[in-house]
């Protein structure tokens, strides 16, 4: 996996969960919050998959590619297989949110 690409997930990740969290902590008649189950449902999902890339594949070996100039993190099957099953979860968690009115797209 490219380090960018994983250090972008990251940077994208936090800004979501902060964007979330600020909902609760600076409410604003703007943003409300219909549904607080889908509410803590994405930020459980969010802060799963962002425990995961900072706490476990960030401390995976990092070495430069030999076909390109970048460098890139080393990523077992497992692990590939827990972020994407971690992914998923943060997709169905912000869908229900957007089905609640909130978009992070949007926002």
């Amino acid at each position: 996996m490219r380090l960018s690409t994983l250090l972008r997930g990251v940077e994208i990740t936090r800004k979501d969960l902060n964007f979330l969290c600020s909902l609760v902590e600076d409410p604003t008649e703007e943003f409300p919050i219909p549904d607080a189950v889908d509410y803590a449902y994405a930020v459980m999902a969010l802060d799963a998959q962002l425990n995961y890339m900072i706490d476990e594949i960030c401390e995976n070996e990092v070495f430069m590619s030999e076909t390109e100039d970048e460098e890139l993190v080393k990523v077992s099957k497992k692990e590939l297989l827990n972020l994407t099953e971690l992914s998923d979860k943060v997709d169905d968690a912000l869908e229900r949110l957007r089905e609640c009115g909130i978009s992070l797209t949007s926002n």
